[in-house]
Formats: C-alpha cells, structure tokens, sequence
C-alpha cells in the first residue's frame, strides 16, 4: 500500500473524510466542497409613489323647488268630484257625471231634486224595518227630504260665524257628520235627536291620540 492509499483510509477511518465529500487534490489536501457564500444583497427599492389626486368633485345640485304650483286659470280643469256635504253625491245622487259637472247654482234650481227625493225613499223602503226593529224611528221619506234639503241644497258647507261652530255650520275634526248626516236622513227628528246615531256605541268615543291644538291639528303619527 502506498502512502497515499494508507493515508486516505486512516482519515476515513478517524471519521475525516465524509462520504461524497471532495476528492484530495494532489498535494493530499481534501477539497470539502464549495464554501463559498453569495453575500450579494439586493439594495434596490422601489421609490416610485403615485402622487396623482383625484381632485374631481361633484358639484351637481338639486335646485328644484320643493313646491311648484300651475298656474293655469279654472276653466282649463275638468272637476272630477264635488262634495260639499258629506255622502250627499255618494248616497243620494244617481247621475253623478253630471253632478260633478254641475255647480251649486244648479242645485238651487233643482236638477237634482227629483233623484235625491227618489235615492232617500229608496234607503227608507230598504231600512225602516231595521230601524225599527233597533228601537229607532224612522222619519217620512218626504219629511226626511224637506228636513235636509236646507243643507243639501245647494251642496256647499258653509260657516255662520254668529253661530256655534260644528257641523252643519262648518267641519270640526272630532264632529261624527257621517252619524249626524244619517240622522238627518233616516230618523223622525221629533223623536231622537240629530245626534241620537253619534251617540251609539258603534265608533270609538275619541281618538286614541288628541288632536293638536295648532296647525295641521291632526295627531302625529303613531
């Protein structure tokens, strides 16, 4: 064995020279691998900044008014309802085109009398029984017609600032004119009294809210 030889297989055997390590070079030295370290950094940085501001603004504004009001004289509406006293042109008006159409010029001279006399004899044929069956008197058909007819012809509401406000002289908020109007209507007023149907037990006594004591008056919402 030469040298060489004895000397490789005494490091081998004193653990010195690894498996797959490098081989000696041929002055005996062992080559261990490439120990060199790349110790390059990267030193770049990225300096770039968007600078760019959106100097955009939304100058839009809404210079609608809140009201906007016609201003076209009358004679360019066509009147589509007319109501003055409550369910007189629902209950007791037949053609009701041409009430619509109508003014309380017309009411006066009677162009609706004869369907009004008829309407309120018709709801007398078709109620009395009941009513007298609740322990109600049911006027005269006639008598009903000639009680009413000084509210209802014409048919406006109007106001007598001498007298006591409510309905009929005027509209109150609280006034049961529906009860009052079906008392004028249905019941013998020698008997009850116009208020006798307001004071039944059929509606509520008074709102669950009171009403407000300046303008609009009505409750808010609940």
């Amino acid at each position: 064995m030469n040298a060489r030889i004895y000397t490789l297989a005494l490091l081998a055997g004193l653990g010195l020279v690894a498996c797959g390590g490098g081989d000696p070079d041929e002055s005996g030295v062992i080559d261990s691998g490439d120990t060199d370290t790349d110790t390059d950094t990267d030193t770049d940085t990225d300096t770039d900044t968007d600078t760019d501001t959106d100097t955009d603004t939304d100058t839009d504004t809404d210079t609608t008014d809140e009201f906007v009001f016609a201003t076209d004289l009358p004679s360019a509406y066509t009147r589509v309802d007319r109501l003055g006293m409550p369910a007189v042109n629902t209950a007791v008006i037949t053609s009701k085109d041409a009430y619509n159409a109508a003014d309380p010029a017309d009411d006066a001279a009677g162009d609706f009398v004869t369907e009004i006399t008829t309407n309120v004899t018709g709801l007398h044929t078709a109620l009395d029984d009941d009513l007298a069956l609740a322990g109600l008197t049911p006027c005269a058909a006639a008598d009903c017609v000639a009680a009413a007819a000084p509210l209802v012809v014409p048919d406006v509401i109007g106001i007598d600032t001498d007298g006591d406000a409510g309905f009929p002289n005027g509209r109150m908020l609280p006034d049961p004119v529906i009860d009052v109007t079906l008392a004028l209507v249905l019941l013998d007023l020698n008997t009850h009294t116009v208020t006798t149907l307001a004071e039944l037990p059929l509606n509520p006594a008074a709102n669950d809210k009171a009403f407000e004591t300046d303008f609009p008056y009505l409750a808010a919402a609940h």
